[in-house]
């Protein structure tokens, strides 16, 4: 929606740059802002539209002003995602859909759930149905184990839709959904999520050839070793899906494709935990480097299980709550907390007695660092696994809150840590193609990129850490380097590096050194690429060396007459061309204009930010509010918010004055018929003009006839004015001087420099730095007192206590003595 209303602001001339719409995350809105403070601007409902009524405002129009610059939709709360509800979507929850997997069909339902269900628990109750139907599972037995599930319903939140996924890539299967309306008429669930009125298929992809796919390197045809055992594959006639059910059927392995990571699985068929053998001496195929496998990882993950039988079938874990569990269960179920602590992070999981276990079990793998937590009616067991792998993943499953399932679960107390050889091995990188925004050593090249320092064309670059760098950032350094003199880019249709040389003629790219200690230039395979070179300009001049041939690597050619360019354009006959050449005034002309441009531009700037006045009604934009922007509406924002910042600012208002002394000087020691700009006709207005028109200091070429003489007649003494060199400023040119008036500002220990710091560069010496630095520590010597009066009064709390206590003791005795004392009367 959002995007939607942008797309027609910004097709809107009037409206492009005044108003943005844009979500809130953190407070789920649509806002509309103004951008131009100094406009007034309704939005309101036109025809049958009521969003402004039931979002913004009931009277269904809405005035942005200065006063009020952005407006949020009040009235409606909004979700996205995973959040949104069945209710907002339109899907009635009596809809039953039917399932098929070839002759086997079953009945999913929305049973449970509410129109304010999201479409994550919708997700997992169909998730859950699915385990509980063998048809549908891994080996035929329902036990509600999900890595068992053939069909997953997923929640993509790249596409933002949901997907109905074949989770084995071996299995060719086709699975349909249908909306069945003839057991409940007002199901539309597949109709509204998947679009489809009637049947809605999954098809089966066995992928393209090996030669064809886009691996990060081609693979090659030969063979490979897997556990000992060789695989043999032609990479012109064999897809991945062949190869994976090769070795399926020739090991003690499963491998499957893994579309959600992009990754290949290999899995021991008896579960055991024995290292997975890949590659041998012999072999010829590069598949598994390729692929990443020969590089994965065999890590476990940290995982929790019952140490004893439930006795709990899939269907009681789904539908039965926990306090009418016992038995099966050893003990009644008393409602409490279920607290997690993954990778040293705790987390509480409420429950009552009315509860069933998924339900619980559900709310578990909601908790971040859980992947899996599951009731397996196989093993009679609850398993929770974290999603990190390998010695530093942890988890503790304990009782809290008065509540006691974690001991009825038979979950053991100890923390459980991930493990360094599990029964899978996982591909170390999407295997698809170069991931450019990925860190080098995932990014999914063939050969692993080592740090160090690699050189192209004599310039060093250095990779100091492959886990840290990207192949982005280090073409973006290539190409920000001018020294260096090519030009790199990723070609994702090839998935290839170019580098194209900035040198016209006949150069080759230099790429390498002897001190090389980095590999990457062999990694991507540039330094045997071949290369293919220009060709150079050649052509001869009477007169010039006897005619002979000139040969140049550029078509601009500038050193045979001085102060002429020759551009060459295309092979002539043998007659050559004759060339004419008188004086030109043109580039010297251009260069005054270009002058009196950029100082006009600074001097239009500066004034500008000196006038503007700020938007204090206007708030810097928070991180969660610029991710539901685009960047160009970020960048509209920013601009307008940064509006009136530098307002009648003294430093930016003396450089202006510095600036306009300069052009309106005298240069001494010149010819005193060009010593001033106004000598050439150039000034901020001619005699007579009014105040207004010269106070603002733009330079004008008020006499175009006096200019064009100067240039003609006397080019030197109009080069003197502006470029004359001298030790003093008062004999200095124009544009040296003005330099110079701009260096005491910018320069290391300018007045700019010196308020603000240069950018780029990290430093506490400039006065804002400083600034910083004060008002922090005044916020932390503020806190220390407020922390130090908050002791002296708990303190003077627990003496005051202490004291009243010993009065009450004293009183008491008081009291006991004088009652004796009278005789209890």
């Amino acid at each position: 929606m959002v995007s939607a209303v942008n797309s027609q602001i910004n097709n809107v001339a009037e409206l492009k740059g005044k108003v943005v719409a844009s979500f809130d995350d953190k407070n789920n809105q649509v806002k509309f802002n103004l951008l131009d403070n100094t406009k007034s601007i309704t939005v309101a409902d036109g025809g049958v539209s009521n969003i402004v009524n039931k979002m913004f405002d009931v009277s269904g129009a809405m005035t942005l002003t200065g006063n009020v610059p952005v407006k949020g939709s009040d009235l409606v709360q909004i979700r996205s995602g995973g959040e949104v509800t069945l209710g907002d979507l339109g899907i009635d929850i009596t809809s039953k859909i039917t399932l098929t997997r070839g002759a086997s069909t079953m009945t999913l339902n929305l049973s449970g759930l509410t129109a304010a269900s999201t479409v994550s628990e919708a997700i997992t109750a169909l998730n859950r149905q699915i385990d509980t139907n063998g048809a549908f599972v891994k080996g035929g037995v329902a036990t509600g184990n999900p890595d068992l599930r053939l069909l997953d319903f997923r929640f993509n939140s790249d596409t933002r839709k949901l997907q109905a996924v074949n989770t084995d890539s071996t299995d060719i299967q086709a699975f349909s959904l249908t909306d069945d309306t003839v057991a409940a008429p007002a199901s539309n669930f597949t109709l509204k999520l998947f679009g489809g009125s009637g049947p809605v298929m999954t098809t089966p992809d066995m992928g393209k050839m090996l030669v064809s796919e886009t691996f990060p390197t081609p693979v090659s045809s030969g063979n490979f070793t897997i556990d000992g055992v060789k695989i043999s594959i032609n990479s012109q006639t064999d897809n991945l899906q062949g190869v994976l059910s090769r070795i399926t059927s020739s090991t003690s392995l499963n491998a499957s494709y893994d579309s959600g990571s992009d990754t290949i699985r290999l899995t021991r068929k008896d579960g055991s935990t024995g290292t997975i053998g890949l590659g041998g001496s012999s072999d010829t195929s590069n598949f598994l480097s390729v692929t990443g496998l020969i590089s994965g990882s065999q890590a476990g993950a940290a995982a929790v299980g019952s140490s004893a039988n439930l006795g709990l079938t899939t269907i009681q874990a789904s539908t039965a709550q926990l306090g009418t569990l016992s038995p099966p269960l050893a003990a009644p179920v008393n409602p409490g907390i279920l607290r997690l602590t993954v990778n040293g992070v705790s987390s509480d999981v409420s429950y009552a007695a009315t509860d069933t276990l998924n339900q619980v079990l559900d709310r578990v793998k909601q908790i971040g660092g859980v992947d899996e937590a599951f009731y397996d009616e196989s093993t009679q067991r609850v398993s929770v696994r974290t999603a990190r792998k390998g010695s530093s993943a942890t988890l503790k499953i304990e009782d809290a809150g008065g509540g006691n399932l974690a001991s009825v679960l038979n979950l053991p107390i100890s923390t459980a840590v991930g493990s360094s050889a599990s029964s899978s091995l996982e591909s170390s990188h999407p295997i698809s193609n170069v991931q450019t925004a990925a860190t080098l050593d995932k990014a999914g090249f063939a050969t692993t990129i080592t740090s160090g320092n690699f050189t192209i064309n004599g310039v060093n670059f250095n990779i100091a850490n492959p886990a840290t760098a990207t192949l982005d950032s280090l073409l973006t350094a290539i190409n920000n380097n001018t020294k260096v003199g090519v030009k790199a880019e990723f070609d994702s249709s090839r998935g290839a590096v170019t580098l194209t040389s900035m040198q016209t003629g006949n150069s080759s790219i230099a790429l390498g050194s002897a001190s090389d200690t980095s590999n990457f230039l062999s990694a991507l395979g540039l330094n045997t690429a071949t290369q293919e070179v220009g060709q150079n300009a050649i052509f001869s001049v009477d007169g010039l060396s006897g005619g002979a041939d000139q040969v140049r690597q550029s078509n601009q050619v500038s050193d045979i007459a001085d102060g002429v360019t020759f551009t060459l354009k295309e092979v002539t006959g043998s007659a050559g061309e004759t060339v004419s050449i008188a004086a030109d005034t043109e580039v010297a002309r251009k260069a005054i204009d270009d002058f009196i441009k950029t100082y006009n531009e600074s001097i239009d700037m500066v004034t500008t930010r000196l006038s503007e006045k700020h938007n204090y009604q206007m708030e810097a934009l928070t991180d969660v509010q610029k991710k539901s922007m685009s960047a160009d509406e970020i960048a509209t924002y920013e601009s307008q918010f940064q509006i009136g910042l530098l307002g009648s600012d003294s430093t930016l208002s003396m450089a202006r004055s510095r600036m306009r002394v300069v052009v309106s000087g005298v240069v001494k020691s010149v010819d005193k018929a060009f010593d001033s700009l106004s000598d050439l006709g150039i000034s901020t207005g001619v005699v007579g003009s009014n105040y207004q028109d010269t106070q603002s200091g733009i330079l004008k070429v008020v006499d175009e006839g006096k200019l064009n003489s100067a240039l003609s007649d006397n080019p030197d003494k109009v080069a003197e004015l502006f470029a004359k060199d001298s030790t003093t400023e008062s004999s200095m040119g124009i544009a040296r001087r003005l330099k110079g008036a701009m260096n005491e500002f910018t320069k290391s220990d300018g007045m700019l420099t010196r308020r603000v710091g240069r950018s780029g560069i990290t430093s506490s010496n400039s006065e804002m730095d400083k600034q910083i630095l004060l008002i922090n520590d005044q916020i932390t010597k503020q806190q220390d007192r407020l922390t130090n009066r908050e002791n002296a009064l708990i303190k003077q709390f627990a003496d005051l206590e202490t004291a009243m206590s010993r009065y009450q003791t004293q009183s008491q005795a008081f009291a006991s003595q004088l009652s004796q004392m009278t005789g209890g009367r």
